[in-house]
């Protein structure tokens, strides 16, 4: 799907949540990704990207306030030679364990 604008896109929706948006660069010459994330409940906002090696991972902001991980903490990027990963949750690692067997 192409859109006019990604950020005017986003802004005209009140919550877009988890997103993926893979293009170019304007020359052409790079494959671009991003991955991007917005909470509706108290546990998914109390989270924040850190790099964790070549990829990221959420982690909670505030760790006092965390109820339940299991859906909120998982690394969406990760990178595996010259392979990038995107995916929006914890498949992330089922995919890349499998690339790297």
């Amino acid at each position: 799907m192409k859109i006019a604008s990604l950020q005017q896109e986003l802004q005209q929706n009140s919550y877009p949540g988890r997103g993926i948006v893979l293009g170019r660069s304007e020359d052409g010459a790079y494959a671009v990704s991003a991955y991007f994330i917005m909470g509706r409940s108290e546990n998914s906002r109390n989270r924040v990207f850190v790099e964790d090696g070549a990829g990221i991972r959420t982690q909670a902001f505030d760790p006092s306030k965390m109820v339940d991980p299991s859906l909120i903490i998982y690394a969406p990027v990760r990178v595996l030679g010259d392979y990038t990963i995107v995916t929006n949750g914890d498949q992330t690692d089922t995919v890349y364990d499998l690339m790297q067997a």
